[in-house]
């Protein structure tokens, strides 16, 4: 079965987002082994043998997306890392948006007609923004954790423990390290880019940032470390579709662990699952999409980036992640 990403997130729009943790089961489960692992530490260290789940757009169940509420989510169902979105207000404010534009998951075209780019606005109006969420409709000031789009300073200050996963859209790197460095959080923060420049500006403010690049084959992965990874200390590289195994190979001779988004081999499965109303059907569902992180586990990827947070956390981690 192959979907498209857009129409799996038309399913989890459809869906909820979720599924009840009782329905998916929960006899996965990793040996931790060794030292009690915390989100930060394994995030840091390749020793760490558990998978990195990271809830793409602090997405896990109810909340809306790159928000204070989902992040908050995510970190009480025990997920040991949020991947969220960065880009910057025409004041140089560094804030939490998917897109380049707020028109999608805020009122912002009628709240600001003609100006609906996340960088013409300024932080004051950028604040003003309320999410589209019916919840929202009769006081979203009385809720701002789930009804205004965070900054990312408000968004860290928020949260405790859980890992940051920052994906830059657009702004300025190193501004966006200095902040991360003046909050004493970038143990838990992990600075993701495409672009190595972008890397490299993140790293000149904070020499023990943890990074990720990105690359599509062994070549790439191969070219990345030999030009860069004695200056960025790699930890984790992201792999576009590519062949597990032997990129894996490449990365261990490194200590440098895989990282993959698993939209469309996992999460297709979990959101048949979520839209039939067969049984039977549905368990079919869930043992394949198991099964298929399972293989994907045994060839050695560890960071998962999912859509169904919450239920990658109850089949990997029954017991809580690593404590």
């Amino acid at each position: 079965m192959r979907w498209s990403v857009s129409f799996l997130l038309l399913l989890l729009s459809a869906c909820g987002g979720e599924l009840a943790e009782t329905d998916a089961g929960t006899d996965g489960g990793v040996d931790a082994g060794g030292p009690d692992w915390t989100p930060a530490s394994c995030l840091a260290d390749p020793k760490c043998p558990l998978p990195m789940v990271s809830a793409h757009r602090g997405l896990c169940g109810s909340e809306p997306e790159n928000t204070i509420a989902g992040v908050l989510e995510c970190e009480a169902l025990g997920l040991p890392m949020v991947e969220i979105d960065t880009r910057e207000t025409a004041d140089g404010h560094i804030v939490i948006m998917h897109d380049e534009d707020v028109v999608r998951t805020t009122d912002g075209e009628t709240r600001f007609p003609g100006r609906v780019d996340v960088g013409v606005l300024s932080l004051a109006e950028f604040s003003q923004l309320v999410i589209a969420d019916d919840r929202c409709l009769p006081d979203p000031d009385s809720q701002p954790a789930r009804c205004h789009p965070p900054t990312l300073e408000q968004l860290l200050l928020a949260t405790s423990w859980i890992t940051i996963m920052v994906d830059f859209k657009d702004g300025d790197a190193g501004r966006l390290a200095e902040l991360v460095r003046d909050l004493g959080v970038s143990e838990r923060v992990l600075f993701f880019d495409s672009s190595l420049d972008a890397l490299h500006a993140y790293r000149a403010v904070l020499p023990d940032g943890v990074v990720m690049g990105r690359a599509s084959s062994p070549e790439d992965f191969q070219g990345i470390i030999e030009g860069h990874h004695d200056v960025l200390d790699f930890r984790w590289i992201h792999g576009d579709p590519i062949p597990i195994a032997e990129v894996v190979v490449v990365l261990e001779a490194h200590d440098i662990r895989l990282y993959l988004d698993t939209f469309t081999s996992v999460d297709v499965w979990l959101a048949a699952a979520a839209s039939t109303g067969d049984e039977a059907q549905k368990q079919q569902y869930f043992d394949q999409a198991w099964q298929t992180l399972d293989d994907i586990l045994a060839e050695g990827a560890l960071g998962l980036g999912a859509e169904f947070g919450r239920l990658y956390s109850s089949y990997l981690y029954p017991d809580g992640f690593g404590w």
